[in-house]
């Protein structure tokens, strides 16, 4: 299940950070990135991390905690976080871990402590 906040009820001050991973059909290297826009949708800035060779779980899960590093510097109090990755948003949001995952998991829960507060 997805629990789903109407942007109404966030105020003037969120950001919605929007990831996600590709990979290189050729070569087999991945890489994530994704965008901040501000409550009424205009782009704020762009991000990337090229990973080489890595699990796509490993992926999405690093896009999502580049772009919360990116929304703490940018002081904005709330955020509406969008993957097309629902492994990796159980896995967040059950705080499910495994040897893979279980560091980068930590690591945005740790983020999104930090941005809501």
């Amino acid at each position: 299940q997805q629990r789903v906040i109407p942007p109404s009820t966030l105020g003037n001050n969120w950001i919605r950070l929007r990831s996600d991973g590709v990979v290189n059909e050729e070569t087999d290297f991945v890489a994530t990135g994704g965008v901040l826009r501000d409550y009424n949708g205009r782009w704020i800035l762009g991000y990337n991390r090229y990973l080489g060779f890595c699990f796509v779980m490993k992926v999405e899960l690093w896009g999502i905690l580049d772009g919360l590093v990116l929304l703490l510097e940018q002081k904005y109090d709330s955020e509406m976080v969008q993957t097309d990755s629902m492994e990796a948003a159980l896995a967040i949001q059950n705080q499910a871990h495994n040897d893979l995952d279980s560091t980068l998991i930590k690591r945005i829960h740790q983020n999104l402590s930090r941005v809501r507060h």
